[in-house]
């Protein structure tokens, strides 16, 4: 079962604080906000593109992941 702590490689990944933190650990970037980290290495994206296999499809990526993950935290509410 999927849980907020075991996502499969695929999961859609939120260009958040979080997201910005990890990537600046990976990079050395520390000297770049938040804003301009995701400019850099996800063109702006609401969702990471750094992915091999995202590149050219993340205009049809991002609305699945939009509806994925309103439809996971659906679940997750009805399920408590």
């Amino acid at each position: 079962m999927l849980s907020k702590e075991n996502k499969p490689w695929w999961f859609p990944r939120v260009c958040d604080e979080a997201y910005c933190n990890e990537l600046r650990k990976d990079t050395g970037d520390y000297h770049l906000t938040d804003e301009e980290l995701i400019d850099e290495y996800n063109e702006g994206a609401k969702y990471s593109k750094t992915w091999d296999h995202t590149g050219d499809a993340y205009e049809q990526f991002e609305p699945l992941a939009d509806d994925y993950l309103k439809l996971r935290d659906a679940a997750w509410k009805a399920a408590r």
